[in-house]
């Protein structure tokens, strides 16, 4: 078989055993290197280092099983593919409503990736794919999860992230992030309008889960003199849909009394 140069041989090793273990019940070590040929030291190495962040457990015998990880991970996908099931609909009735685009994402290690979007023909398309991420503090969407996920996690988040200049609007260090997301909290939505890419803007809300924490966010993306046009007639109903979506997902909550109360009169 021709070698594969951008092949990272210890990554695939890794995966193979991955595969392997998922197979079966447990397996000791001598079992995992017969299945998958690997030399013995380099397994070792291998599976010590999955156990350490929880892709691999040790139990008795010695015998290793997958880890904890997956289920998390499992659960993860399952719950972004129902997110999206659920707020399709009401994300195609905005976009038909007000004729704007609307995007959904969700965060990870630091980053906010859409995993939803629906556009509208009426609308200069100006959106990301699915797939596509940029750091959380630099998104509105990204804003609208950091601002309402618990706090040891959020500074952990601000105070790892490589802050960068994408304008003269942009945030560039931990404490402006703070205030910021101080801000977000007080509004009950966040915004990003020539920010990362001047010209152009976003004002999103968070969805939160039965858990009470955000699971994604719902953002207008669009040019920035639309959104500023246009704000105060989609606003409220942005709002509402992030509500009718978290309802969805089991959120009960006084959370959304911004609706009459904290900046519906913007």
């Amino acid at each position: 078989m021709e070698k594969d140069s951008y092949l990272l041989s210890t990554v695939n090793n890794a995966l193979t055993v991955l595969d392997t273990l998922s197979h079966y019940k447990s397996l000791s070590l001598a079992e995992i290197h017969r299945q998958t040929g690997l030399d013995k030291a380099s397994l070792f190495r291998i599976l010590y280092t999955l156990e350490k962040n929880g892709y691999v457990e040790k139990i008795d015998g010695p015998q290793y099983r997958l880890g904890y990880k997956f289920f998390y991970y499992g659960n993860l996908v399952a719950m972004r593919q129902d997110i999206v099931s659920i707020a399709r609909p009401l994300l195609q009735g905005f976009a038909f409503n007000h004729k704007l685009t609307i995007h959904m994402g969700t965060l990870n290690n630091g980053r906010v990736v859409t995993i939803c979007k629906e556009e509208s023909p009426y609308d200069i398309q100006v959106t990301a794919r699915i797939g596509s991420n940029a750091p959380a503090y630099a998104t509105a969407q990204g804003r609208a999860i950091l601002a309402y996920i618990p706090e040891v996690r959020r500074e952990a988040l601000l105070e790892g992230y490589t802050y960068k200049k994408y304008s003269a609007n942009s945030v560039t260090n931990a404490q402006q992030c703070r205030l910021l997301l101080d801000e977000v909290r007080q509004n009950g939505y966040a915004s990003d309008i020539d920010d990362r890419f001047p010209g152009f803007g976003s004002i999103a809300c968070p969805v939160f889960d039965y858990t009470g924490e955000p699971a994604c966010a719902i953002g207008v993306v669009a040019i920035a003199q639309k959104i500023r046009e246009q704000k105060k007639s989609f606003l409220p109903e942005l709002r509402k849909t992030a509500e009718m979506i978290s309802g969805k997902l089991g959120y009960e909550s006084n959370t959304y009394d911004f609706l009459t109360v904290g900046g519906a009169n913007e």
